[in-house]
């Protein structure tokens, strides 16, 4: 049998149960309201943050860029700045008449919001906060806004931000760059999407033969080289400061130096190279090992699946291009171009780059001579025609340790 002080315990956790039910409850009657109107929201962020009471109500506001109102214990509105009133799209004196909260809480892509996070904040002793997407007709695209509220000496407040840009931007980047490098960017005033001119490093990489390859073995061999061809790189390009660019086919292209400025663009581009080359040696003989890559392909035809790499520095124009419905951040100008024509014009194994590389990195490591981490030594290969620019260019193979 249990004891009084068992049937007590239970019964707790009974009520709690219970109060986590009905907050539970309130929450996806927001959803579902959302999804019926157009507008939606997010269940992942209906959490709360920790049981600390914020001292003051004023506590939750992070300056004038946003929008507040403030509750008292009977749900009468008495405060708001001017941001909720143009957010709410009501005049500021209305707080003078002290209207009742359920009045002003009527937006048809999030219906109840400001009720609900308030009730739910008040039972919870703690901060609430809901992130709601709002399609926006003039950009053909959508505004992000989190909403925060919490209760403090019989008054709650509500605070709404505007956070399109940091929502977009991560969205967008974090597929493409280490998160290390979204964070910087978050923090930072660089509009990652305006389009401007930059001098910056870019590198192309390619399998050499790989059509050859893919014409000689079964599909499922073609996957799985092709898988961890993909993993090589990212690795490599997230533990270098790198930007993806692109995939095309078994190609690569990968920007040193965006969405943020970084002097030591041109010195990442190669390490980069390096570890690419290195880690692509070691799985390659894997692959010949496990028969993934026959014996009888890199007889006929030795540098196949093996990597060349070319290498550029110099201003480019970078940002975003394309239409609304297919858009890419990336770079444009001869110096790409340049880029391309030695990754095709390497040998497998081998890295080249332009005299503009070679000059960037050696102005870096006389600058920051602790930075350079790997030995960097290049000997001039050849000259080039490159379609776009007049004079022959200077192409120089880097010196590297095999792996």
């Amino acid at each position: 049998m249990l004891g009084r002080s068992d049937t007590k315990a239970m019964q707790e956790k009974l009520d709690l149960l219970q109060a986590e039910n009905e907050q539970l409850r309130r929450k996806l009657m927001l959803l579902s309201g959302a999804g019926m109107s157009t507008g939606s929201m997010s269940l992942g962020n209906l959490t709360s943050f920790g049981q600390t009471k914020i001292p003051a109500p004023q506590a939750t506001i992070a300056g004038l860029s946003v929008a507040y109102l403030i509750v008292d214990a009977k749900w009468r509105v008495i405060r708001m700045n001017t941001r909720m009133a143009d957010f709410l799209n009501v005049s500021k004196d209305i707080v003078n008449s002290k209207p009742a909260l359920a009045d002003l809480d009527t937006l048809d892509w999030a219906p109840h919001v400001f009720q609900t996070l308030l009730q739910d904040a008040g039972e919870a002793h703690s901060e609430e906060v809901f992130e709601a997407e709002r399609p926006n007709p003039a950009s053909a695209r959508s505004d992000y806004f989190q909403f925060k509220a919490v209760w403090s000496e019989n008054q709650g407040t509500v605070t709404v931000e505007d956070i399109t840009r940091l929502r977009t931007t991560r969205q967008f980047f974090e597929r493409l760059v280490s998160p290390r490098i979204v964070e910087r960017l978050l923090d930072s005033a660089e509009d990652p999407f305006l389009s401007h001119k930059r001098t910056l490093s870019v590198l192309f990489a390619d399998l050499r033969s790989f059509t050859t390859f893919c014409e000689a073995v079964e599909a499922p061999k073609v996957q799985s080289v092709f898988n961890e061809f993909f993993e090589v790189c990212m690795r490599a390009l997230e533990s270098n400061d790198a930007t993806l660019d692109k995939f095309v086919g078994d190609q690569v292209m990968a920007l040193f130096g965006a969405p943020l400025p970084n002097p030591g663009h041109a010195y990442n581009a190669v390490k980069v190279a390096v570890d690419l080359q290195q880690e692509m040696q070691r799985t390659r003989r894997r692959w010949i090992e496990e028969g993934l890559l026959p014996k009888a392909l890199v007889e006929s035809n030795p540098e196949i699946l093996t990597l060349g790499v070319g290498i550029n520095s110099g201003e480019m124009l970078l940002g975003m291009f394309g239409s609304q419905k297919a858009n890419q951040y990336t770079v444009l100008g001869h110096h790409v171009n340049l880029a391309a024509r030695l990754c095709s014009f390497a040998s497998g194994n081998e890295v080249l780059a332009s005299i503009g590389t070679v000059q960037e990195i050696s102005k870096y490591a006389k600058e920051n001579p602790a930075r350079i981490a790997i030995p960097i030594k290049f000997r001039t290969k050849a000259q080039i025609e490159v379609k776009g620019i007049g004079e022959p260019v200077t192409v120089a193979t880097l010196a590297y340790e095999m792996a």
